[in-house]
C-alpha cells in the first residue's frame, strides 16, 4: 500500500465518522422541537410584561420588541436567495453548514488521491468536485422528498380546512380537525399540530402561524400563512382564500407533474442511447476482443479510453442539469 493511498483511507474514515457524529447531533446538532417550543413560550411570557401599565423602562423595551419584529419582518421578505443554512433546515439534517462543507472538502480530497493512483490527471482534477456533487445530490434529494411528502398532503388539507371553515369553526378548530384524515406519519400533520400546540401554549399568533412548515421548501406556504395572519388582523373570508389556494397548489402539481413526464421522456431516450453503445461494446469484445484489450494495454490507448468515459460522465451530469425542473 503506497504512502499517498493510505493517507485517502485515513481522510475517508475520518470524513465519514465527522458525517455520522454531526447527522446525529453529537456535533453541530440543533435542538428538539420542544425545545424549541419552550424557547418561544418564554420569550412570549416575558413579554407580557410590556403591556403592563406603570412599569419602568416600559416604553425603551416596547421599542425593542417592535424594532426587533421588523427586523425579523425584513430578513423575512428580504432574504430571496437559498442558502446553504435553508437548504440543511429544509432537509431536516440536524448538521452546521461549516460541517457540511469539511465533509465535501474531505471526501473531494480523498477522491483525488484515490484517483491519483489509479486514473489520469484529468480524472483527479474531475474527483475533486466528487465530494460537492455527492453531498449536494443527498441533500438535494432529501429535499426533494420532504417536499413531496408535504405536497401530496398540503392540498387534500386545505380543501378539508376550506369545508370545516364553511361550517362556522374557527381556524384554530378547524386546522386542528382536518388533520384528522391524515395518516400519522404526514408532515402536513405535524406542522399543523405543532402550530395548534404553539398557540395553546400561549405563543404569539405571528410566531405560531409564521413558523408553520419553515423546514419544507414549497412556494404556496407563505401564502397559506399570510392568509390566516391577515384574517385574524383584518378579518374577511378565510375559506374563499383557501379555495383559491387550494386550486393554485392542484394546477402547480399538475403542471409538475406533466414537466416532469416530459422530461422523464426525454431521459429514457438518452439512456437508451447510452445502452446501445455498451452493447455494441459488449459485441466488439465478444467477436473480437483483441480490439478491446490492445487499447487498453496500450498507454495512449488506456488515456483514450478514460477522457472518453469522463466526457460520457459530464455529458450525463449536463444532462441533469438541463432537465432539472425548480419546484
Amino acid at each position: 500500500m503506497t504512502p499517498l493511498l493510505a493517507i485517502a483511507i485515513m481522510l475517508l474514515l475520518a470524513s465519514a465518522g465527522l458525517i455520522v457524529l454531526a447527522f446525529t447531533g453529537v456535533i453541530g446538532g440543533s435542538g428538539k422541537m420542544h425545545h424549541k417550543i419552550s424557547q418561544m413560550v418564554a420569550s412570549q411570557r416575558d413579554t407580557t410584561g410590556f403591556r403592563r401599565p406603570g412599569v419602568e423602562g416600559e416604553r425603551p423595551r416596547l421599542n425593542e420588541m417592535r424594532d426587533s419584529e421588523l427586523n425579523q419582518q425584513k430578513a423575512r421578505f428580504s432574504c430571496a436567495t437559498i442558502t446553504l443554512e435553508k437548504r440543511l433546515r429544509y432537509a431536516d439534517w440536524k448538521i452546521e453548514p461549516k460541517i457540511f462543507r469539511l465533509a465535501q472538502i474531505a471526501i473531494g480530497v480523498v477522491s483525488a488521491l484515490i484517483m491519483s493512483q489509479l486514473l489520469n490527471t484529468a480524472w483527479v482534477i474531475a474527483s475533486m468536485f466528487f465530494g460537492y456533487l455527492l453531498m449536494g445530490g443527498i441533500l438535494n434529494y432529501k429535499i426533494q422528498k420532504r417536499f413531496k411528502k408535504f405536497d401530496g398532503d398540503f392540498a387534500p388539507f386545505l380543501l378539508s380546512l376550506v369545508g370545516l371553515l364553511k361550517t362556522g369553526m374557527t381556524p384554530l378548530q378547524a386546522i386542528d380537525a382536518a388533520t384528522v384524515g391524515l395518516d400519522e406519519d404526514s408532515l402536513v400533520k405535524h406542522e399543523a399540530r405543532l402550530m395548534v400546540e404553539r398557540l395553546r401554549l400561549g405563543v404569539s399568533e405571528d410566531k405560531s402561524v409564521g413558523a408553520f412548515a419553515e423546514g419544507v421548501s414549497h412556494a404556496e406556504i407563505e401564502l397559506f400563512v399570510q392568509a390566516l395572519l391577515l384574517s385574524r388582523r383584518v378579518g374577511g373570508t378565510l375559506s374563499d382564500t383557501l379555495e383559491r389556494l387550494s386550486k393554485q397548489v392542484r394546477k402547480r402539481q399538475y403542471f409538475r407533474n406533466s414537466a416532469q413526464a416530459a422530461v422523464s421522456m426525454q431521459r429514457g431516450s438518452v439512456w437508451a442511447i447510452l445502452g446501445i453503445l455498451v452493447a455494441l461494446e459488449g459485441y466488439i469484445y465478444w467477436t473480437y476482443p483483441v480490439l478491446v484489450t490492445k487499447g487498453l494495454e496500450w498507454d495512449v490507448g488506456w488515456q483514450i479510453w478514460q477522457i472518453a468515459i469522463l466526457l460520457i460522465c459530464l455529458g450525463i451530469f449536463w444532462l441533469q442539469q438541463v432537465t432539472k425542473i425548480r419546484v
